[in-house]
């Protein structure tokens, strides 16, 4: 009887585990990815490369398991309901505006800014598949290119959280640039589906996503979204434009709008007998305004300060302090 007790308890504890797990994710939507920037649009009429790389970004966000995602159905109600998005395009107010009414923490949106493969010597098989009369497309050289662009909105101040640059390429000789999908009953594959996985342009894309993904769970896990502080390092200055470029970026949680500090150590106190720093007196040198970020970097101008105080190497923190 004590055995079953005890069993019973652990199964009770794992379970109440999970649902607390899961309870604390946060709540999160992704909305369809706009492409109207890329100016050849090369793949099939009935093809919506957003819509599709919008499903393949939910798929790996489950996979990934840092956020709770909300279904497409309950996105398209929303949007069709309160007529938002009719223009196709979403800003970050209306992106917001959303995530509210579906009760999300953060909306996930953006753009495809490449999208397509660069081939040479493509044999007469390949008009077959692309007019859909079954046949493989086979090229001697081909360069598939994928680039997208996100950004993590949060839906109670419509600021733009976290920023995500995903780039994939791949360089095949001999390959199919199309395999056949007869699931769809159409002579091409759709986003997303086991046949366009199995091309070059299918595995670029989903390594692009996964990067994407992987950026924006690190953002809200990291040092950045979550409340950690920033600690890097100034880069360089243009005493000019009073501009500071700063030695981390996205990937490091910073995001455009956020303030910064440069903070200088004055004097160090330490431990007599040991010698370990035990207190830094620290000076707040500039207050910075972040107005550019990209993955690696980000650039800032100075709301308070002196630009000839700052310099190369000196410190930068979320907060006045260190």
């Amino acid at each position: 009887m004590r055995k079953v007790f005890i069993s019973f308890l652990v199964v009770a504890i794992i379970c109440i585990s999970a649902f607390t797990s899961e309870a604390a994710k946060k709540k999160v939507a992704v909305l369809d990815f706009e492409y109207g920037t890329i100016r050849d649009r090369w793949w099939p009429g009935d093809w919506d490369i957003g819509k599709g790389i919008s499903d393949m970004m939910v798929t790996q966000l489950v996979k990934d398991g840092t956020f709770s995602v909300i279904e497409r159905k309950q996105i398209e109600k929303v949007i069709s309901e309160q007529k938002l998005g009719a223009s196709g395009l979403v800003d970050a107010s209306t992106a917001a505006q959303i995530g509210k009414i579906l009760g999300v923490k953060y909306v996930i949106l953006g753009s495809i800014t490449q999208f397509g493969i660069d081939t040479k010597n493509i044999d007469t098989g390949g008009f077959g598949r692309m007019f859909g009369l079954g046949a493989d497309v086979g090229v001697s050289t081909a360069v598939a290119t994928v680039y997208i662009d996100a950004r993590m909105i949060d839906t109670t101040t419509a600021e733009i959280v976290a920023v995500a640059e995903g780039k994939a390429s791949e360089s095949k000789s001999n390959v199919k640039v199309f395999a056949s999908d007869r699931h769809r009953g159409y002579g091409h594959v759709a986003i997303g589906s086991s046949g366009f996985d199995g091309t070059m342009l299918g595995q670029t894309t989903r390594k692009c996503v996964e990067d994407v993904v992987k950026q924006l769970s690190g953002k809200t896990t990291g040092a950045g979204t979550s409340g950690g502080a920033i600690k890097t390092k100034v880069a360089d200055t243009d005493a000019g434009s009073m501009t500071v470029y700063i030695a981390a970026g996205s990937g490091e949680g910073i995001t455009v709008g956020q303030t910064l500090y440069v903070v200088k150590v004055k004097k160090e106190i330490k431990n007599p007998e040991t010698g370990e720093v035990i207190k830094r007196v620290v000076e707040t040198a500039a207050e910075l305004k972040v107005t550019e970020v990209d993955n690696k970097s980000a650039t800032a101008t100075i709301v308070k300060g002196n630009i000839n105080d700052i310099k190369i190497g000196d410190n930068v923190s979320s907060t006045p302090s260190l």
